[in-house]
């Protein structure tokens, strides 16, 4: 390794670079199998999730639980013991999220209907996608997956990400998110287990693009 370390030295301040010079906006929410292709096949049942490849019997009960709770959401199962069937049977394709451009917090679980932030890198173009926060409590991330988790995933799909996406094209060019980030930093938030800055900061910049919609009160 020592024979490579300067060229490893090299290729590793490229990628900070990358990250550094980056200029993020977050400019839409649409369905996940709307840019994610992987996820728009009806013949084929598919999950993506975090970290490196992974099969459901290699899954931990978190893990295998928001895929239950996924199942669930996508209605390819209407009780656990169905969705146990299912990821028993091999029917479900797993995908990590970094193979398709995607990152999810916790498990990861993202499925095709599953509303996603798009945020585009100004610099080079390129595009990359994660689903919406589901706040605190019960919540599909943990594992959690009650008639409540998924109801709170049907309102996120029906509701609040068709309106976080109206809200944004009315924006003259999306939320330029290092401004945001920047911001909540300097009021505390280190955008990991505090977030409340940056969730203050958000409301802030949609509000009053939200009142402009047509969405009902």
């Amino acid at each position: 390794m020592e024979d490579y370390s300067e060229q490893i030295e090299a290729e590793n301040h490229k990628v900070t670079d990358k990250i550094k010079n980056a200029q993020p906006f977050l400019v839409d929410v649409v369905p996940a199998k709307s840019v994610i292709p992987e996820l728009n096949d009806d013949a084929q049942k598919t999950l993506l999730h975090a970290g490196p490849p992974i099969q459901w019997s290699e899954m931990t009960g978190p893990m295998k639980g928001a895929c239950i709770g996924a199942a669930l959401f996508e209605r390819w199962a209407d009780n656990e013991e169905d969705a146990l069937k299912i990821f028993e049977a091999g029917e479900v394709r797993f995908i990590p999220c970094h193979h398709v451009k995607a990152v999810g917090p916790m498990g990861g679980i993202t499925s095709g209907n599953m509303p996603v932030f798009v945020v585009e890198n100004r610099l080079e173009g390129n595009e990359a996608y994660c689903i919406l926060n589901e706040g605190i409590g019960k919540v599909l991330r943990f594992g959690a997956y009650s008639q409540e988790v998924v109801d709170r995933l049907d309102w996120i799909k029906d509701v609040l990400g068709p309106t976080i996406a109206k809200a944004l094209k009315l924006s003259e060019e999306g939320l330029n998110l290092n401004v945001l980030i920047a911001r909540s930093i300097t009021m505390g938030d280190e955008f990991h287990q505090r977030n409340i800055a940056a969730s203050l900061n958000f409301l802030k910049e949609l509000s009053p693009l939200i009142i402009k919609t047509d969405i009902p009160e």
